[in-house]
């Protein structure tokens, strides 16, 4: 170790091989309290010198008074975090885990990953939205009378400060973006499934309310109806209609998609991404079906069988070399114009179905749904 001058107030500590350089004073009479070390010899004499030299003192209580602020603002940032910490941690934790297994080279896999990133979109652009959240203050007026807000993000509150009325301020704010009750309702849902692992991300939260599963629910519908469903069934003009895209577009795989999705219920992607090992001839000709957290099975008669299986390629898995959004250039423009989209194909599979085997097989009607 190279030898220093000794100095009052200077002390040299020696750690782990490392050397360090401890300032101490504490002078009561000049509200003066230094406890500070430093890797550098020569940092250390200048920060003395400047303690020990009355015009310096000034900078040294600003600059002790800034990093006792800055310290404090960490701890507090550290002991709970804002919303946008817990976000990402639960992204982390609970939503890529999910999609570890798909395989970016796959086009049925590519599907699901745009799935996830359409999620991890929604999660955290929704926390970032401006918002009116409520100052709390200690006037003694009614929050009707006055109730002053600032302009935030649920990303920057911390979990404890978002209330029901941050969702409610979320809403009139997505509405302002023009969003449907449908789609506003979607996110805030999603929200509402990352609020209940909060608890789990950190213990000490665990017990705190969920401000989403609270909100004004006529703030999204404004009294109207939120889901208007209704049934559908081709007219013989609108199948002619059909019949004229399948001329017009001539890709045989264009037309066997839609046919899938008429005869058999099943929805775009299905068809579209359809592969050989979801077809099983035994016992009963089938499909198997899984979609995000549901499966189910599409029995074929013998007629549907003969028409799948033609569709089977040897040397390939997959039944069709379209991808979803290819398909999608080629499907929607042409339907549009006729009012067709693609739940008409299922919607009218459905009501078929309905017909066939009465409204009081309730529990048939679930699986066809």
């Amino acid at each position: 170790m190279t030898a220093h001058p000794k100095r009052k107030n200077l002390s040299i500590v020696e750690r782990n091989g490392r050397t360090y350089y401890k300032v101490q004073i504490n002078k009561a009479t000049l509200g003066l309290k230094v406890n500070k070390t430093f890797k550098d010899y020569e940092q250390a004499i200048e920060f003395l010198n400047a303690c020990e030299n009355k015009l310096g003192q000034k900078s040294v209580k600003t600059l002790l008074e800034a990093e006792d602020t800055t310290k404090r603002i960490i701890e507090e940032y550290m002991s709970e975090p804002p919303l946008s910490m817990y976000m990402e941690e639960y992204i982390k934790t609970y939503v890529m885990p999910k999609y570890e297994q798909y395989n970016t080279e796959s086009e049925k896999d590519k599907y699901k990953l745009r799935q996830r990133d359409t999620l991890l979109s929604k999660l955290r652009n929704t926390i970032q939205i401006p918002i009116e959240h409520e100052v709390q203050t200690d006037w003694k007026l009614s929050p009707m009378i006055y109730s002053p807000r600032e302009k935030t993000k649920l990303a920057d509150l911390k979990p404890r400060e978002i209330t029901a009325d941050d969702v409610n301020q979320l809403i009139l704010a997505l509405k302002k973006k023009g969003l449907k009750p449908l789609s506003i309702s979607d996110y805030i849902s999603k929200l509402s499934v990352f609020w209940r692992k909060i608890g789990h991300l950190d213990r000490t939260l665990k017990n705190l309310s969920n401000p989403f599963l609270m909100y004004d629910k006529d703030l999204i519908t404004m009294g109207e109806k939120r889901f208007k469903k209704k049934a559908f069934r081709f007219t013989s003009e609108k199948l002619r209609k059909v019949v004229e895209v399948f001329k017009a577009n001539g890709n045989p795989e264009f037309r066997a998609i839609i046919h899938l999705m008429y005869k058999l219920g099943l929805r775009r992607q299905e068809a579209i991404l359809l592969e050989k090992s979801q077809i099983s001839e035994k016992p009963t000709p089938n499909i198997y079906i899984q979609s995000k957290n549901t499966e189910r099975i599409v029995y074929l008669n013998e007629r549907q069988w003969r028409f799948v299986k033609s569709l089977i390629k040897p040397d390939q898995e997959r039944l069709f070399t379209y991808k979803v959004l290819g398909f999608d250039g080629s499907f929607v423009k042409p339907f549009r114009k006729h009012e067709i989209d693609q739940h008409s194909f299922r919607k009218d599979y459905v009501s078929r179905m309905v017909e066939k085997i009465g409204l009081s097989n309730s529990i048939l009607l679930s699986r066809i749904s």
